[in-house]
């Protein structure tokens, strides 16, 4: 009787052991910056092409930039930005804007003014094209308080403007 009682004790140990060795432990991470970068598993089915997102696109959550341009600027949106603050002292005549040259299939970027911008000339990076025939088409000016917005289609290589 009392062999019974020991193995089946054994047989329960070599059970919980079992199911202790599949646990997978998760590391925690105690914060996350606006470019850190987290793997994307599609489907829930990993793949040699890993794909990265940033925390906040994930999130939803505005990755900005923040600048105060003098006429005649010329600004390269930094890459995992979502939102380019522009708050000039008064009105602009002209500037640049390049758009970042790493972004992400799908990534949207905007850009608002708290002036008036009389003269804007908005850019691709180096392999990509302001898609201006889809879309909303190109910008030449921006009005105060008032938002433009584009989103990247890798497939295009291009900017679609949508706002």
């Amino acid at each position: 009787m009392k062999l019974k009682y020991i193995l089946g004790a054994i047989a329960a140990l070599c059970i919980a052991t079992a199911a202790v060795a599949q646990t997978i432990s998760v590391p925690l991470l105690a914060s996350l910056g606006q470019s850190d970068l987290v793997q994307v598993i599609k489907g829930g089915a990993p793949s040699a092409q890993s794909t990265y997102a940033t925390v906040g696109s994930i999130a939803g959550v505005d990755q900005y930039s923040y600048q105060i341009p003098l006429t005649g600027f010329a600004i390269t949106v930094p890459n995992f930005t979502s939102l380019l603050y522009l708050n000039p002292a008064g009105t602009l005549a002209t500037g640049t804007l390049t758009m970042s040259a790493t972004p992400s299939d799908g990534q949207r970027f905007c850009v608002e003014d708290t002036q008036t911008q009389t003269a804007i000339t908005v850019s691709a990076n180096t392999g990509q094209t302001m898609l201006t025939s889809i879309g909303l088409g190109a910008v030449t000016a921006l009005v105060a308080n008032t938002r433009v917005c584009w989103y990247y289609n890798a497939p295009l290589a291009g900017w679609i403007r949508t706002q």
